[in-house]
């Protein structure tokens, strides 16, 4: 139903999820993962698609890739992209949200102007980027005391930078606009992410969702598809169906009891809903990773 789904990153699971590479790309496939992806073209000519909508990649770009936004990349056949690639989790954006809701909404994309996600740096900007992002990448390759505190910082540094350039291009934008409380045709849907993956493990519904941020249902199913392109239960599904398949992979559970485990309703839903996800059924899925076969 929807494109390749990544969901693991090397270092995901350490006290500071943050993973960072440099590498040339040749032509990554159209896919999906529940984590950021920050990425500044080094060299090399291509272009990259977002949901559909296509941009340049040169020297000097920098993309902002949020969860679940569907993107693939394809080089230029002389000049394959060099690129500075981190991933890290949502949680992290939200932090800086803390300090200053202009930064947040900026970052997250709290307004249709907001939402681009490229910039196109040149001059001094790419070179106090670039900079940045060597700061990163010494500290990640080389890791000093205290390496932890100083990628954070500088990774926090390189999203203020970003958001700042972001801002720089939205014609009569303001950090003051921008902390005001967001409409019902601006407001992010990300807070409502964050809190769907903190608890998509118990009773979850769509009117649960819009009581606790005080939305209409219909104005909240409205909000997904335009600003997510998934629908609420879908990416429910997902999720659970993710979980079930860890488990499936890593214990000695019965389905039954990972059913349940997963925050299914009951067992039959659990594999109609799991067939339906990977293409095969809980108990094939089990025995196709353990023999070394796995399928998608």
């Amino acid at each position: 139903m929807y494109p390749e789904y990544l969901f693991e990153y090397p270092n995901m699971n350490s006290s500071f999820p943050f993973f960072m590479k440099r590498k040339l790309q040749w032509k990554t496939p159209s896919h999906r993962h529940d984590f950021v992806e920050l990425t500044l073209v080094l060299n090399g000519q291509g272009t990259e698609t977002i949901n559909g909508a296509t941009h340049d990649m040169l020297p000097g770009t920098m993309v902002l890739l949020l969860p679940y936004q569907v993107h693939e990349i394809v080089s230029h056949p002389n000049h394959p992209l060099e690129l500075y690639i981190c991933n890290f989790p949502l949680d992290v954006i939200f932090e800086l949200g803390e300090l200053d809701s202009g930064l947040h909404n900026i970052l997250l994309g709290s307004t249709t102007e907001a939402r681009q996600t490229f910039l196109h740096l040149s001059g001094s900007l790419f070179d106090e980027m670039l900079q940045s992002f060597h700061s990163i990448w010494d500290e990640y390759e080389k890791p000093k005391p205290f390496a932890t505190v100083m990628l954070k910082v500088n990774l926090q540094l390189v999203l203020t930078q970003f958001a700042r350039s972001r801002l720089q291009a939205i014609p009569g934008m303001t950090t003051r606009a921008l902390s005001q409380t967001p409409t019902s045709q601006t407001r992010s849907i990300w807070p409502m992410i964050s809190y769907i993956h903190e608890h998509y493990l118990e009773p979850l519904s769509l009117t649960d969702l819009s009581e606790r941020f005080c939305i209409h249902p219909s104005s909240l199913s409205e909000m997904f598809t335009r600003q997510y392109g998934i629908h609420f239960i879908d990416l429910l599904h997902e999720l659970r169906v993710r979980h079930a398949c860890s488990l499936l992979h890593a214990t000695e559970m019965q389905i039954t009891e990972i059913a349940e485990e997963s925050g299914f309703g009951s067992y039959s839903s659990f594999v109609r809903i799991f067939h339906k996800t990977k293409g095969i059924s809980p108990k094939v899925y089990r025995v196709s990773h353990r023999t070394g076969t796995p399928t998608k």
